[in-house]
C-alpha cells in the first residue's frame, strides 16, 4: 500500500480575524481565541459549504474508515 504525502496549505492570515457578529458567508468559524465568551474566529475563506478554511478543516475534520460501520 502506497500512502500519498497530503499537499501543503499555509496556515491562514491572522489579519482575517473576526468577532462572531461580524463574521461573514464563506469565512472560517473555527475559534483562535482562548476566550470562549469573547470568541475570536479564523476569519479565512472557506470552501462552498464548509464551516472552516482548509487549514482548520484538516484538524477538525476526520474522514470515514471503511467497514467501521455503528453496531
Amino acid at each position: 500500500m502506497h500512502l500519498r504525502k497530503a499537499p501543503s496549505i499555509e496556515a491562514p492570515d491572522p489579519n482575517h480575524r473576526t468577532k462572531l457578529l461580524k463574521i461573514g458567508a464563506r469565512q472560517c468559524r473555527y475559534i483562535v481565541s482562548d476566550d470562549p465568551r469573547h470568541a475570536v474566529f479564523c476569519g479565512a475563506s472557506t470552501r462552498e459549504a464548509s464551516s472552516w478554511c482548509d487549514w482548520h478543516r484538516r484538524l477538525v475534520y476526520v474522514p470515514s474508515q471503511p467497514g467501521r460501520g455503528e453496531r
